[in-house]
């Protein structure tokens, strides 16, 4: 059947049966999925219901009213009902700390969702979350994050995996373009909500769906740009092996007058990593010190790996996302960067606190911190 055609052919459960493979749940395990009555949501929950069903595991429902629009409750318990009668569990979370008026709301809404949703998945033991991010969405968090002239790992998109929120957010429907859902929804003669809100274009994603429909003209269809992604996703994978297999080899904790923080790294074996490697690794080293969810910027990782890698001068030690980086004879040590008010002391409270820098008897010239850090003493 040509792609176009299928665009519009209801998803069948044997299909919906083989998307489920990878995500190995157990014999009368209970999960959870995220529905907001949406015909994605929707589409999902109903297709999840009947694959459980046959493999006598139990899935529950939750519903997040955000309270930030007239008729949100009315919806929520119309999910309630058509769930009700289609024999599936289901919670309705509330959020009360939203206001429409306030600035960035969709993402302070979207934290607070999977917050609430994680939380109660948490207490109840459950270790899945399934969520109904579809093709459509995987095509259009390509083009924003495009447009943000985002690295590769950014262009990678969403996983169909991931772990978040001490739960795992699974994604079974990435490859499956909305139309299909719909489709089946109306094979089965069930209504959905609309959310006004996709159709309003002060928000990014709704123009970026506008966008897509006019590349389409021109032959870029989101069956393209997600498949972009994907590629994206497996060259990404096939860096962060070998970042780990580098880590393994050459990479040690810090230890410094008996206080643990930072890294040591092998400097012959840094510099012999190809440049885009050697970037990824520092990304990685300096996430998991900070306990950040998103890494220093893409410039500001290539300018210090260029300099640790010995193709750019100037200095013993450079900062970046509030640690030192300091070249040695044989190694590179990452430390926390020290606080203008006691340069002995972490800046970040909670990271290695008290955690004194190496006594090399140098003076630090990095180029980011200035004078000030310049002239302090080691």
């Amino acid at each position: 059947m040509p792609d176009r055609e299928r665009r519009f052919e209801a998803i069948a459960a044997a299909e919906f049966e083989r998307l489920m493979v990878s995500f190995d749940v157990k014999p009368a395990e209970r999960v959870a999925v995220a529905v907001s009555g949406g015909a994605d949501s929707l589409a999902l929950t109903l297709l999840l219901a009947d694959w459980a069903a046959a493999r006598d595991c139990e899935i529950v429902a939750l519903t997040v009213d955000h309270g930030l629009r007239a008729g949100s409750k009315t919806e929520a318990l119309q999910v309630a009902s058509w769930l009700r009668d289609a024999g599936v569990e289901h919670h309705i979370l509330n959020w009360q700390g939203g206001n429409a008026g306030m600035p960035g709301m969709q993402a302070r809404a979207r934290d607070a969702r999977y917050g609430l949703m994680a939380g109660w998945c948490r207490a109840h033991g459950v270790r899945q979350l399934f969520v109904a991010h579809h093709l459509g969405d995987q095509a259009e968090t390509f083009v924003m994050r495009l447009k943000r002239a985002s690295t590769l790992f950014g262009l990678a998109a969403m996983a169909s995996k991931r772990e978040r929120y001490g739960i795992w957010l699974c994604r079974p429907l990435l490859a499956v373009p909305k139309t299909r859902l719909v489709a089946m929804l109306d094979q089965r003669g069930q209504k959905w909500v609309e959310d006004p809100s996709n159709l309003n274009c002060a928000f990014e994603r709704v123009r970026t769906r506008a966008l897509i429909a006019k590349l389409q003209d021109e032959g870029v269809t989101p069956e393209r740009l997600a498949g972009a992604a994907r590629a994206a996703g497996r060259v990404t994978e096939i860096l962060d092996r070998a970042a780990s297999a580098f880590e393994a080899a050459a990479v040690e904790p810090h230890l410094d007058h008996g206080f643990e923080g930072g890294f040591d790294v092998d400097r012959a074996a840094f510099q012999a990593l190809p440049q885009a490697l050697r970037e990824r690794v520092l990304s990685r080293l300096l996430r998991s010190l900070g306990a950040q969810v998103y890494a220093p910027s893409p410039a500001k990782l290539e300018r210090l790996a260029l300099w640790m890698g010995g193709n750019v001068a100037g200095g013993a030690a450079r900062t970046l996302g509030g640690y030192v980086v300091r070249r040695g004879k044989m190694a590179f040590t990452i430390v926390p960067e020290p606080s203008r008010k006691s340069p002995l002391r972490a800046k970040k409270p909670g990271f290695f606190a008290c955690a004194p820098l190496p006594q090399v008897g140098k003076r630090l010239t990095s180029q980011v911190l200035g004078s000030a850090l310049a002239q302090t003493k080691c």
